[in-house]
């Protein structure tokens, strides 16, 4: 079992737990889960049985030997837990792997994988994972001691570090195997893009002008919103709206927190505002989202309003920033 303890003692950039014990309350049926915004990626491996997972529009069946992707801006919500449910999950943070990430893909191959986030591995590349595992719980559990020269510990982090490092390129490597897609080297303009979506991560709920992310990276509003346009497909704007509404339908579905409140955290000014921004991309309004969502009835279902909502961001025209 993994000790939490020397973990912390390590500093180490990355969690490293057992499923069910780590977060038994959690993987549940029809639990809902989400990660803090300090979280780079979520790597969840089944070790036995399976378990159902939703993600936006998604379904999974993650069973043994195969792992899970989630990138922690949204919510999970977990489905159909056998009872020999075990697995294993590592969360590094994101200052930790997004330099790992960054220096092999670009932008394209990056949400490639974000949209295909389940990798099932043979047998060999199953062991193969599981030793690099087990070789870093063995480490921290056998070699840290709470009397251990400073500056032994900080070996033992840098190479626990290593040991991170190389599993999370082997696990690049196994998904390339198993799931090529095109590799390309990242340029300039992946960079400013790769930045654009961490700080939307980190600021939607604030900043809502593609202004703000532009001047970020000293770039002006045209040339920025160029760049993210022809590395995705879709402008700047589009993107910041779509990870507002969708915050704000997660909340909606998954929370009983008012809409005054939901319009609070999104740091509009008044819960009318908020209630016809909803409307204007979604078509509908927060209070009659939340009821059809939950009886799900009615001539619009909660997923179709998803599917709109993309189709209306990748083609039209959006000529205000609310």
């Amino acid at each position: 079992m993994f000790d939490s303890n020397n973990q912390n003692a390590l500093q180490l950039p990355f969690e490293y737990h057992h499923l069910p014990d780590f977060a038994e309350d959690l993987i549940k049926s029809g639990e809902i889960v989400s990660a803090d915004a300090s979280i780079g990626l979520v790597i969840c491996l089944c070790t036995k049985g399976s378990i159902d997972i939703e993600s936006g529009l998604n379904y999974y069946c993650i069973k043994e030997k195969e792992m899970f992707f989630y990138s922690p801006a949204g919510f999970l919500t977990v489905h159909n837990v056998s009872e020999d449910f075990e697995g294993l999950i590592i969360k590094p943070k994101l200052d930790f792997i997004l330099p790992l990430i960054s220096n092999l893909l670009n932008v394209r191959s990056q949400m490639y994988i974000r949209n295909n986030p389940k990798l099932t591995m043979t047998d060999q590349q199953y062991e193969y994972i599981i030793g690099l595992m087990s070789s870093i719980e063995e480490r921290i559990n056998h070699e840290m001691s709470s009397d251990m020269e400073e500056r032994r510990r900080m070996v033992l982090t840098e190479l626990i570090k290593s040991q991170a490092s190389t599993l999370f390129y082997e696990i690049l490597n196994m998904y390339l195997i198993n799931q090529p897609i095109e590799l390309s080297a990242p340029d300039r303009n992946d960079e400013i893009m790769q930045k654009f979506m961490v700080s939307l991560d980190l600021h939607y709920r604030q900043e809502r002008n593609v202004a703000f992310y532009a001047a970020e990276q000293c770039l002006s509003y045209s040339y920025f919103s160029e760049i993210i346009k022809s590395k995705t497909g879709v402008t700047a704007l589009k993107w910041i709206i779509s990870r507002v509404i969708i915050d704000s339908k997660q909340m909606l579905e998954f929370t009983n927190i008012s809409i005054k409140e939901i319009a609070d955290k999104l740091n509009f000014p008044t819960q009318t505002f908020f209630g016809k921004y909803f409307k204007q991309y979604v078509g509908i309004s927060p209070k009659e989202y939340r009821k059809r969502c939950k009886n799900r009835k009615g001539d619009v279902t909660a997923n179709k309003i998803e599917i709109d909502l993309y189709n209306y961001l990748r083609n039209s025209d959006t000529k205000s920033e609310l």
